[in-house]
């Protein structure tokens, strides 16, 4: 099966793309709300394993999570770098273990 050159391109484009991303895991976890960072709150959080993650797509989770703590189903990518957050009034940033959401389902 012979693909066009441009599809060809888009598929080798791909594969390069996700490996540099690292694998696709699939777990329970807990995704924590922790408020809006508009009123010192820190956003979300998630937990896999009693192992606290923050992700730097948050932006792409629906509303519905913004409600203190949901059991969910998530596919993520460990980044493999820590991502800062400045939470509240607090003078120290905090950093976390990052991820990128890939999908995320309650539970």
């Amino acid at each position: 099966n012979v693909c066009p050159d441009n599809e060809y391109k888009i598929r080798i484009a791909d594969f390069f793309e996700r490996d540099n991303q690292g694998d696709i895991h699939k777990e329970i976890g807990i995704l924590d709300w922790e408020g809006a960072y508009e009123v010192d709150g820190c956003g979300f959080f998630l937990y896999i394993n009693n192992h606290q993650y923050k992700p730097e797509n948050e932006s792409i989770i629906n509303n519905e999570f913004k409600n203190g703590e949901n059991i969910v189903l998530v596919e993520y990518i460990l980044l493999g770098y820590q991502i800062q957050s400045s939470c509240g009034d607090s003078p120290n940033s905090i950093n976390t273990d990052g991820v990128k959401l890939i999908s995320i389902k309650k539970q």
